[in-house]
């Protein structure tokens, strides 16, 4: 009996290759593009945050006042690019903030708790394209026993229109590529 020529272990090896070649097709196809808009009163935000040095690699956006328990009840998914550019879509009318960022293992919480959480909301209309800000995080002293230190500060570049230029190409075949040229077309 020879090893390696059993029909188990071709399945096997066949299995560990399409895995495989899934895994490195993954990697190389761009972002997927926002999801169609759900509902006309649904709503979007987009900014930037830059960190000098790291990659932003999670933002986590919260409604004001809600309580989220995932897998149950999860915050509204926002799409980050490389470039410090992100974008949530279909935003129900309401009151929300960004609660936290990432970049792999650092976390930076930009609300500490819920009774100052309030300074941080902006509003979302029905039916609105938002520029909610670019921002870049600055000071950062790591804390070892205790949560780190950093500053948020807003920032003139990259502008309201560079990151809407960007949203615009990757909401190619939705609807919301039409309510973003008309933000293009108001900021004239």
């Amino acid at each position: 009996m020879k090893i390696g020529r059993t029909p188990f272990l071709r399945f096997g090896l066949i299995i560990v290759f399409l895995v495989m070649i899934l895994n490195l097709s993954g990697c190389a196809v761009k972002p997927r593009p926002p999801f169609e808009i759900k509902s006309p009163e649904n709503g979007m935000i987009f900014g930037n945050v830059f960190i000098r040095g790291h990659e932003v690699t999670e933002i986590e956006l919260r409604e004001y006042g809600k309580l989220y328990i995932p897998p149950f009840i999860s915050p509204p998914r926002v799409m980050i690019f490389r470039n410090g550019n992100f974008v949530a879509e279909n935003l129900r009318p309401a009151n929300y903030y960004i609660s936290r960022l990432k970049s792999y293992k650092l976390e930076y919480n930009v609300v500490k708790n819920t009774r100052t959480s309030y300074q941080y909301v902006f509003n979302v209309e029905p039916g609105e394209v938002k520029y909610v800000g670019a921002f870049e995080i600055t000071d950062i002293e790591p804390g070892i026993f205790q949560k780190g230190k950093f500053n948020v500060r807003s920032v003139r570049h990259p502008s309201e229109r560079k990151v809407l230029k960007h949203m615009y190409d990757i909401t190619e075949g939705t609807g919301w590529q039409a309510r973003i040229q008309r933000k293009i077309k108001s900021l004239r």
